[in-house]
């Protein structure tokens, strides 16, 4: 006999009328699949972002909060586009691990890694240093609170330094062989490339101190005045880093996510990716795509991706059990 197999298409694409609010049973099964998930994939490990233990934090109390926070946002934007709070909680894990304290090399920070200036602009979140208040008792080694003004003039510096001395990067090897054919020398051609090369390795020290000295300053005002504990001294990371909150990230990722669901059709892999990567890297002229847009082809955004829908099915098989 032969069988009929049922179709089911795979889809990443939301509904644009489905209400994605949460009751208090949904959020407590939601909060127990990813418990389960957690344990099941690092108990025993000591945590990236975290660099403890994972017996030695308490994900149920951050995973409640955060999911609190999530369900709001996601009706208050509900108009924009429905997100799934599955998918959130996935992204979230991607970005940091539900640590609310993490800081990249980038200098992206909290459980949804917002860059400076995105945080800033349009999200007007305070950020640390931002204030003039950052500058004075009683924060702390606020000598290094200027950083991220230093980091962000002097990576402009290198920007422009490079355009304007192009012309020497292009000695390359088929220019020295075709020269040496000829009988001919490139020494000054040479030399200034040598010399450019090493003035940029030298910016790019001023560069690494700078941001190095951003953390720093955030890390060390964290566990002096914030004691590393966003519950017992909130008022503090108010006042000094709204991205290691909870409310002005969750309820910002949760609006860029519906924006882009919004512009690229419903489709979760696209916005995901706009959130990594940016917007405009999704669009496509092509114009089957265009409605839906595209993966960009950056490898840190494959990878992020990836991960989200690793960490999407982990946590759906197990709340829709």
């Amino acid at each position: 006999m032969c069988s009929t197999l049922q179709a089911k298409p795979l889809s990443f694409l939301l509904d644009r009328n489905e209400h994605k609010a949460l009751n208090s049973k949904d959020r407590f099964k939601l909060t127990k699949a990813i418990l389960d998930f957690l344990e099941t994939h690092y108990k025993g490990m000591t945590l990236s972002f975290w660099s403890e233990p994972f017996e030695n934090i308490d994900f149920e109390k951050r995973i409640t909060n955060i999911l609190h926070w999530v369900d709001l946002a996601i009706q208050e934007h509900q108009s924009i586009y429905p997100v799934d709070p599955l998918w959130v909680m996935s992204q979230i894990m991607a970005e940091s691990l539900f640590c609310e304290l993490a800081i990249s090399p980038s200098l992206a920070a909290g459980i949804c890694q917002f860059m400076p200036s995105t945080a800033v602009n349009p999200y007007q979140m305070t950020i640390a240093g931002s204030l003039p208040s950052h500058r004075k008792p009683p924060y702390v080694a606020t000598d290094l609170a200027n950083s991220l003004n230093d980091y962000r003039n002097l990576v402009k510096q290198r920007g422009q330094y490079q355009r304007d001395s192009r012309k020497d990067a292009r000695y390359n090897l088929d220019d020295a062989l075709q020269l040496l054919a000829e009988g001919k020398s490139a020494k000054a051609e040479a030399k200034a490339q040598l010399a450019r090369n090493e003035k940029i390795k030298e910016m790019n020290m001023g560069i690494e101190l700078a941001r190095d000295n951003y953390i720093s300053y955030i890390e060390t005002n964290v566990a002096t005045l914030g004691k590393n504990d966003i519950f017992g001294h909130s008022k503090f990371f108010i006042g000094f880093d709204e991205r290691l909150t909870y409310r002005k990230p969750i309820f910002s990722m949760v609006h860029m996510l519906a924006n882009a669901l919004r512009v690229r059709n419903g489709n979760i892999l696209t916005a995901a990716a706009a959130y990594n990567a940016g917007l405009k890297r999704t669009w496509t002229n092509e114009t089957i795509y265009t409605n839906y847009g595209m993966l960009p082809g950056i490898e840190e955004t494959a990878r992020y991706v990836s991960r989200i829908v690793a960490n999407y099915e982990e946590i759906a098989l197990r709340y829709y059990a």
